[in-house]
């Protein structure tokens, strides 16, 4: 069976839909040996889908179900977490932003790309992981790159999370993990165990130990990006 390295982990995955088996496509690897199995069967697909609220597409199922299992994988195991947010890279350091659904994390990420043009490089617009490696935290892509499939395969060492808020101007300033813990929690998978809990809020408490958090209130306008990037500069 084919082996994806996602996260930098060498990750088993056996897929049931030509999607799935498409869009994993890019993370597959030469590797014989694996850190887990993320395979999902044609059951656990079937009874996801019964037990949605709305319409769900087989592969929709199976992707969802996927990334649960590598997600819930790498809290438990790996040093890191699902991280529900628009990760870019730019000059060799990652940005990530999460915000509330619909506050405009994919504009202004495009924002960068305008105005910091080819320095910048999309990791992934919606569905990267984070992990500590090595005594460093990286931005993680996974195949799960939201709507506009907006990414690509790559890691990087994480510079910055900023949590994005609406506002009349722009203004960023440093935050704190306990004023930000609401959005913060939403952004990510919670655990199913008090155990995976508490090594969340490990993670979050060291994470930003090591990375800035930026509390960002911006428009759409273009010049967000450079307010944002000057926040997170020494």
């Amino acid at each position: 069976m084919p082996v994806y390295k996602i996260a930098e982990l060498p990750i088993l995955i056996d897929p049931v839909t030509k999607q799935t088996e498409k869009r994993l496509q890019p993370f597959l690897c030469d590797s014989a040996e694996y850190e887990f199995d993320a395979s999902v069967s044609r059951e656990e697909i079937e009874a996801y889908i019964e037990k949605s609220k709305t319409p769900c597409l087989p592969y929709l199922a199976e992707d969802a179900l996927v990334l649960t299992k590598i997600s819930r994988e790498v809290l438990s195991g790996y040093n890191g977490c699902f991280f529900h947010s628009s990760s870019l890279e730019l000059d060799g350091e990652g940005y990530l932003f999460t915000a509330l659904s619909g506050t405009g994390k994919s504009t202004h990420t495009a924002n960068w790309r305008r105005y910091f043009g080819d320095r910048v490089t999309m990791i992934n617009d919606d569905k990267p992981l984070i992990r500590k490696i090595h005594d460093k935290y990286y931005v993680c892509s996974t195949p799960w790159m939201g709507k506009s499939d907006i990414g690509c395969n790559m890691v990087s060492p994480i510079k910055a999370v900023y949590v994005l808020k609406r506002g009349e101007e722009n203004i960023a300033g440093i935050t704190t993990p306990a004023k930000q813990i609401r959005q913060l929690m939403e952004a990510t998978l919670l655990p199913d165990n008090k155990e995976n809990m508490v090594k969340l809020l490990t993670l979050f408490d060291d994470l930003f130990l090591h990375v800035k958090l930026i509390e960002l209130y911006c428009t759409p306008d273009v010049d967000s990006a450079r307010v944002a990037y000057e926040a997170a500069q020494d």
